[in-house]
């Protein structure tokens, strides 16, 4: 059986892609890719991290 930090790591995974292709990503608040790109890559890269970071941290 999965752990549950797997299971996290994927369904932040899942959202990390559903940010990529729509263009917007959340932190505190919405960022928009079109609109303020730094910000964007940056949310994106934050949420990429913490997802993969959950494959490495087990309890």
């Amino acid at each position: 059986m999965m752990s549950w930090t797997a299971i996290l790591g994927i369904v932040l995974l899942l959202w990390v892609t559903y940010d990529l292709f729509s263009g917007k990503s959340w932190l505190h608040r919405e960022f928009h890719r079109s609109e303020e790109p730094v910000a964007y890559w940056i949310t994106l890269l934050l949420w990429l991290v913490v997802a993969l970071s959950c494959f490495y941290w087990e309890i």
